[in-house]
């Protein structure tokens, strides 16, 4: 009971000098509390109460985890409007009464439209990123399912994070199977969900979304979900008209995600395989932004750039297994030119190489795959099932290349 006593003590001392440090960059003057189930951790968080103005507030699509959607907008504001404001807003302080939203855009956008100035809101103070991704994700809104595509947004940024501060306590540069294990470790529910595999191929994804270098970012062509042929329609359309930039958000990042698993090494890279010299990972990366630049630049752009486009050929070279045979068949054709491919511990891949990827002849070899008629035929645009799609492409494109088999 003794020792019990005086650790009680000492976490209470601690949430005192945070409490009064707080205090000095709080925007709003109220109360503030700490998270009770996370002091008897020796975890220190904490908020205040009050209303914010909610011009103050910024919003930042990747902590907030779900993109706006009018159907649900559509569903709260009648209920708001007749029950008041259930769930207060959640925000982050961030000084000088500027507020980050974690929690409840759908709630935030409704009050705005029924013309409020200020909304109840639960505030805290000095959170991390991976705390600002936490709460969002377990807040009531984000609960709810979001896209698919979705669930690998922000998982770079959270890598990041942890990893500088690992460099700080180790004093080095810690390895990728360090970070992921730390990842684990801080239990964000995000990462817990995942193995490492789908942490690794969902960083590489989340990185080409908001890679700057790419063609991915520039036509915005990997989307949290998919896109109706209309709007991509409207989108040739007023490219056309308005000579407005073209965006083509064709691929899922769930699509793209299966398709990088045949290309990319899905295991950690560990300490070892550091000080051997073996980690390929950035030339890796490079390599899948120069496989979707060409795969865009050859064929995408110019569907869709047509002045009648070949919109359904853009579309269908984006479902699902369609892309992963594609991806398939660059690793096979990878492998017959002395390439590795993945292997059953995952420690090897097409892409994870120091060796100069030929890609011009690659995509060459794989020109027949990028027919309209091969990609819009029934037999190749409708079927769903992985094996048979890769059976007929193999014999289209590898084996009897230009000659349409016989479906």
């Amino acid at each position: 009971m003794k020792a019990e006593s005086t650790e009680m003590s000492y976490i209470e001392g601690q949430i005192k000098e945070n409490i009064e440090r707080l205090k000095k960059i709080q925007s709003i003057k109220s109360e503030i509390f700490p998270d009770r189930v996370l002091a008897s951790k020796e975890r220190l968080r904490f908020y205040y109460l009050n209303e914010v103005e909610l011009d103050k507030i910024k919003i930042d699509q990747r902590i907030v985890v779900r993109e706006k959607d009018q159907s649900l907008l559509d569903k709260l504001k009648p209920q708001i409007e007749s029950e008041g404001l259930i769930e207060p807003l959640t925000v982050q302080d961030m000084g000088n009464n500027q507020f980050l939203l974690i929690a409840g855009q759908h709630r935030y956008h409704v009050l705005k439209e029924l013309g409020l100035d200020k909304a109840p809101a639960k505030i805290y103070l000095d959170l991390t990123l991976d705390e600002q991704l936490t709460l969002g994700y377990m807040s009531n809104e984000a609960r709810k399912d979001p896209p698919a595509g979705r669930k690998y947004g922000a998982l770079h940024e959270i890598y990041n994070e942890i990893k500088n501060k690992i460099k700080k306590e180790l004093g080095r540069e810690p390895s990728e199977a360090e970070v992921i294990n730390e990842m684990y470790m801080t239990k964000i529910p995000r990462v817990a969900k995942f193995k490492i595999r789908e942490i690794i191929i969902g960083m590489i994804t989340d990185r080409l979304i908001h890679d700057s270098t790419g063609l991915v970012g520039k036509y915005k062509f990997i989307s949290v979900r998919q896109v109706p042929k209309s709007k991509i329609l409207g989108l040739i359309n007023q490219y056309h008209q308005k000579n407005t930039p073209l965006e083509f958000p064709l691929l899922t990042s769930q699509n793209a995600f299966y398709g990088l698993f045949h290309l990319v090494r899905p295991s950690a890279i560990t300490h070892d395989d550091e000080q051997a010299g073996k980690n390929f990972r950035h030339l890796e990366f490079q390599n899948v932004l120069t496989f979707f630049d060409l795969l865009i630049t050859k064929h995408i752009q110019s569907w869709m750039e047509s002045p009648e486009p070949e919109i359904d050929a853009a579309m269908n070279v984006c479902k699902r297994h369609i892309f992963e045979t594609l991806c398939k068949l660059v690793a096979h054709r990878l492998r017959d030119k002395g390439f590795d491919i993945l292997t059953k511990d995952g420690l090897k891949a097409p892409l994870y190489t120091k060796e100069k990827i030929p890609w011009n002849s690659i995509f060459d070899d794989l020109s027949p795959f990028f027919t309209p008629a091969f990609l819009n035929h029934p037999n190749i645009a409708k079927e769903r099932s992985l094996d048979m799609l890769w059976n007929r492409a193999e014999y289209y494109v590898l084996v009897k290349p230009g000659k349409m088999p016989p479906f």
